[in-house]
């Protein structure tokens, strides 16, 4: 393994235990679990994406990945009846919430190297962890590899690649005016944790499920704003900050609309077995797009849906 990767595994760890009930950040931590919070709604808001699945497979086992933040993302799980395991290169916070009863379990796990068998777990979930992975590709595939039914994930969307007419001219247009002003176009951004922000997008999913022969995905964008201080204000109507974000977010959303801009963040479902006409029906009305891929008509062409 290259000392890239490895610097990258220890520069995690070293964010989570900043984070931990000793660290520099553990008044920002404590935070994340405050109900109310503008951070919570935000949560909340891309939580709620992965309903329809929950509510069709009550029940059903799930692993989350990437999900050292006290296992948020396996709380929400859980509280809507599923049997969720969180997992993390940094267990720091994972421990500190087992202890706190906050999760029943939890593993200390490399996404890119899963201790699991194939098909352990109905559904893999990865929210806004997979950008932080050294080899993203090769954790997506481990992810494929131990999921039955899909793997979920929520990620910053690649902003580079552009797609719409009125997309890639706002685009130029924006180009052209840093060019005439003589400001560096760089679609490159590293994260202070460490890491290159790998961002994905639709076409990138389509040619994973295409080369696996997966023949369903289910595709949504979502828009999302981030402002210092949102870990400890509420929710309040009247509260300056949550207005801010919230007219942010509405702004994002109407320039979506028009096809000037792109999401900010991508919610795909690589689907290993295609979904019946309810679940469907159920992530449609949550404002996704089921898309059909074609079978290879070269390979596997008498295989079974």
């Amino acid at each position: 393994m290259s000392e890239h990767v490895n610097a990258s595994y220890r520069a995690q760890e070293r964010v989570y235990k900043a984070y931990s009930k000793e660290g520099a950040k553990a008044d920002h931590a404590a935070a994340w679990l405050r109900p109310g919070t503008i951070n919570h709604w935000r949560f909340d808001r891309v939580y709620k994406l992965v309903d329809p699945l929950l509510s069709h497979s009550r029940g059903a086992s799930w692993l989350t990945v990437g999900d050292g933040r006290y296992g948020l993302d396996a709380q929400y799980l859980a509280a809507h009846e599923a049997r969720a395991l969180p997992t993390d290169i940094a267990d720091t916070l994972l421990a500190e919430a087992s202890a706190a009863g906050l999760i029943e379990d939890f593993r200390k796990e490399n996404a890119e190297s899963l201790s699991f068998d194939d098909e352990s777990f109905d559904y893999v979930f990865c929210k806004e962890s997979y950008h932080h992975f050294p080899r993203p590709m090769k954790a997506l595939y481990e992810m494929l590899r131990v999921a039955r039914e899909a793997v979920v994930m929520i990620e910053p969307n690649d902003q580079t690649i552009v797609q719409g007419g009125v997309a890639v001219f706002s685009r130029t247009l924006k180009d052209l005016v840093k060019r005439m002003l003589g400001r560096p176009i760089d679609y490159h951004q590293f994260e202070t944790s460490g890491n290159y922000a790998y961002a994905i997008s639709r076409r990138e999913m389509e040619k994973v499920a295409l080369g696996m022969g997966m023949r369903v995905l289910a595709i949504r964008g979502m828009n999302d704003y981030y402002l210092p201080g949102v870990e400890f204000e509420t929710t309040e109507p009247s509260n300056r900050l949550f207005r801010k974000v919230t007219r942010k977010i509405a702004r994002f959303d109407f320039l979506c609309k028009l096809g000037i801009s792109q999401p900010g963040l991508l919610a795909v479902v690589l689907f290993k077995r295609s979904p019946d006409d309810e679940l469907r029906s159920s992530l449609e009305g949550k404002g996704f797009q089921i898309l059909d891929l074609p079978r290879n008509p070269y390979l596997n062409a008498d295989a079974p849906e």
